[in-house]
């Protein structure tokens, strides 16, 4: 029997915090499944629902409408106790039978709090930090490479087999923390075999064997959406390495992750913003000045470009709070990202805040071209640690901004600035631009 193509990819085209919960939100209006394939609580994204606004680390956006089933696959890294309160925060606000529409895979790996500490204990030991959330993914996916991981499904087995699994996962671990004097976070795994154990009861009527629930989901021609954690340049096998997350976060890692073909994709929607951000450190082509030091906005009186961008789009990470770094659009990693991702068409979100960001300086840039090694590019080099050379982005500048006015619901309502912008960005990427982000609420979107 041929497999259906009814697969919708939602993948974020930089370095996240593209807005990618708006497309999920739409594209789950009439979906039955949605799928949060990889990454962990390293991620975040915003639902809005009832006029409350919710930020999500675990949970699939498409929770808010009632007729989704929502499954954390395997290829996500869990922690319970932040799952837990997710669940409790969507209850609290009336998302209807959201105990019921919740899945996880018995496969995925949990998160624990060694691993947290293990991850700060890693960024000391660098000398260059790569600036992680602090989350424990890293060290949770060495674990799990390691064939010593915890998996949801050991949550159900008795306590004293649990145990046993955890002393083998911690014995290395609890050395390294004796060897750098940390011993008050050496694990008792007694102590935490119980009170994990106490998860796995609460969250047992959710784990499921995941791969029957998808395998009818598509024998049966159902819609399934799967949500993207981080985002392109963000991928481990990609071209920021080592300033990267831990898990690939392409259409086809995010396929992986949710252990599903590629033969079943019907589109791969790319989200991007008018203007880029990053979180963290590495490399940013497009990075505009900020009075920013090790995380923190610094006292200034007069803003540089950079601060402008972040104030006016209030960019601060939803995981972490930290001030992201700003830039311009940069059109050469979304042409990379293009064949990389498969992409067929992209949502640009936030051209309300780069009409005020263009009204308040008076232009707009697009990097539409790199000048590197005395030549011009358009690609993303992976050599740059051999050559010792960033690439200095070449623009286009429009002049002025633009103001969206309310009530618009067509691309030809839209300013002509805008959509000289939009052009540009469809000329240089060669990726046709299907959905415009005009402002915040998720209703604020218009198709093209």
């Amino acid at each position: 029997m041929k497999l259906q193509k009814n697969v919708t990819i939602i993948q974020g085209a930089k370095w996240g915090d593209e807005g990618k919960g708006k497309i999920t939100a739409r594209e789950s209006r009439n979906a039955d499944l949605v799928i949060r394939a990889t990454g962990g609580t390293n991620a975040g994204h915003t639902i809005i629902y009832n006029g409350k606004k919710l930020a999500l680390h675990l949970i699939p956006g498409g929770i808010i409408y009632p007729q989704t089933i929502c499954v954390i696959a395997p290829g996500v890294l869990v922690d319970p106790i932040i799952l837990l309160d997710e669940i409790k925060e969507l209850k609290a606000v009336g998302i209807p039978d959201v105990e019921s529409r919740i899945k996880i895979s018995g496969r995925a790996h949990v998160v624990f709090p060694y691993h947290k500490e293990l991850d700060q204990l890693y960024e000391l030991g660098k000398k260059n930090p790569i600036g992680t959330t602090k989350r424990g993914i890293g060290p949770t996916t060495q674990d799990k490479s390691n064939r010593v991981g915890i998996r949801m499904y050991d949550l159900l087995l008795p306590e004293e087999e649990l145990k046993q699994n955890l002393e083998e996962a911690v014995y290395f671990h609890n050395q390294l923390f004796k060897s750098n004097n940390m011993h008050d976070k050496i694990v008792d795994a007694k102590k935490l075999a119980k009170e994990y154990k106490g998860y796995g009861d609460i969250l047992s009527d959710k784990i499921i064997n995941y791969d029957v629930l998808v395998r009818d989901t598509i024998i049966n021609n159902k819609k399934i959406v799967i949500e993207g954690a981080q985002a392109y340049m963000l991928s481990i096998d990609g071209l920021d390495y080592p300033d990267c997350t831990s898990s690939n976060c392409t259409s086809s890692g995010s396929l992986a992750g949710a252990c599903l073909p590629p033969s079943v994709t019907k589109e791969v929607i790319l989200i991007d913003k008018a203007y880029n951000t990053r979180v963290g450190n590495g490399f940013f082509p497009t990075e505009q000045p900020a009075h920013i030091k090790d995380d923190v906005v610094l006292q200034y009186d007069k803003p540089y470009v950079g601060d402008i961008i972040r104030e006016l789009g209030h960019e601060y990470g939803a995981t972490t709070g930290r001030p992201r770094r700003c830039g311009w659009m940069d059109c050469v990693i979304l042409l990379s990202a293009k064949y990389a991702l498969g992409a067929d068409c992209l949502c640009i979100n936030h051209l309300d805040t780069l009409g005020l960001i263009g009204k308040k300086l008076g232009y707009i840039k697009i990097c539409i071209a790199y000048k590197y090694q005395g030549k011009g590019i358009n690609y993303y080099p992976d050599d740059i640690k051999v050559t010792k050379e960033f690439p200095k982005p070449v623009y286009v500048t429009l002049r002025g901004g633009w103001e969206i006015k309310p009530g618009v619901k067509s691309y030809d309502e839209l300013p002509q600035n805008l959509k000289n912008y939009i052009e540009i960005i469809e000329t240089i990427s060669g990726i046709r631009v299907k959905y415009l982000g005009i402002g915040p609420k998720g209703t604020d979107l218009i198709e093209i």
